[in-house]
């Protein structure tokens, strides 16, 4: 299995101590948080809020200021410099999906931007848990689906592994409610990761009235396009060239038009005993946050049959 720093996740969590959050006048210090789901949907909300005039956001996504220990950390100077051009904005915000799931987190944004409002967005655990497996299995991560499961199930294995990652980070209840205790119910929000597929739209504009910007921007506005889906390399080539980021230099219809030949969008299909032990054991979670949230939560249960 890869280490921690090899998959761009935080190894053991470094203490409040080795990382506090300087409140230096000159920052402009965000006012929102998009803290999650990993693998729910923060890369579609991310840019489709950069088109939004009353919205900043930095070209650096994820960059974990609050996270030490990440692979995409980034320093107070270079934080700042990230927000320089953020002054005049109504909203100013960070996009780093590894912040929902580290209970350390959430008193160290308080701590610099005690009002600053809060989205997450949730998406089947079952599901989110599988789209994890998958990104690290096109990083060389050789370990079958089954065997992490199998692994997070042996109490005895003590250490730290990525099939923890796998099903922890879809353990919801404790993660939302550490930033309800935090920040207030009021300034968080939560939504479901299906509404980017079946209202995108309506989902852009009630993340821009929580934000206090104009929520008509997104009325009519083509955004039906996912940022990310899944493509798995034919051929070794394909994978270096999809890993390298050179992709970015390439038309986008000329990507669409290669696709098909060069990669397959086609995601195996889960074994149903992983699936049934999954739903076995998010549920006791899932009905905590429905509780929590005061509202059954159909769309975490979606792939469940």
């Amino acid at each position: 299995m890869p280490s921690a720093s090899a998959t761009g996740r935080t190894s053991p969590k470094s203490s409040p101590e080795a990382h506090q959050p300087f409140a230096s006048a000159d920052v402009n210090w965000p006012n929102f948080f998009v803290v999650g789901a990993h693998k729910g949907g923060t890369s579609y909300v991310y840019t489709h809020l950069r088109r939004h005039p009353e919205i900043f956001l930095p070209t650096h996504k994820e960059p974990a200021y609050f996270q030490p220990g990440s692979r995409t950390y980034v320093e107070l100077d270079e934080y700042r410099a990230l927000y320089a051009g953020a002054k005049g904005y109504k909203a100013i915000g960070e996009a780093t999906p590894y912040y929902l799931p580290d209970p350390e987190v959430p008193p160290r944004i308080h701590a610099v931007c005690p009002a600053a409002k809060i989205i997450a967005v949730l998406r089947d655990p079952v599901e989110r848990a599988y789209s994890h497996y998958q990104m690290d299995r096109e990083l060389d991560c050789v370990e079958s689906f089954r065997e992490a499961i199998e692994r997070y199930e042996d109490k005895s294995a003590k250490r730290w592994s990525l099939s923890q990652e796998y099903i922890e980070w879809g353990l919801y209840h404790a993660q939302v409610r550490r930033y309800f205790d935090t920040f207030g119910r009021d300034q968080v929000l939560v939504l479901p990761f299906t509404d980017i597929r079946k209202r995108p739209n309506e989902l852009l504009s009630t993340i821009a009235r929580f934000l206090g910007v104009d929520p008509g921007f997104y009325a009519g506005l083509d955004v039906w396009e996912p940022v990310y889906r899944y493509r798995k390399p034919k051929f070794a080539a394909a994978g270096w060239f999809q890993r390298s980021g050179l992709t970015r230099f390439v038309p986008r219809f000329l990507i669409r038009a290669v696709d098909p030949i060069f990669f397959s969008t086609e995601k195996p299909a889960m074994d149903p005993d992983i699936r049934r032990r999954l739903q076995q054991l998010y549920e006791p979670d899932v009905a905590g946050l429905e509780e929590l949230l005061g509202r059954k939560l159909p769309e975490l249960r979606e792939s469940w049959r």
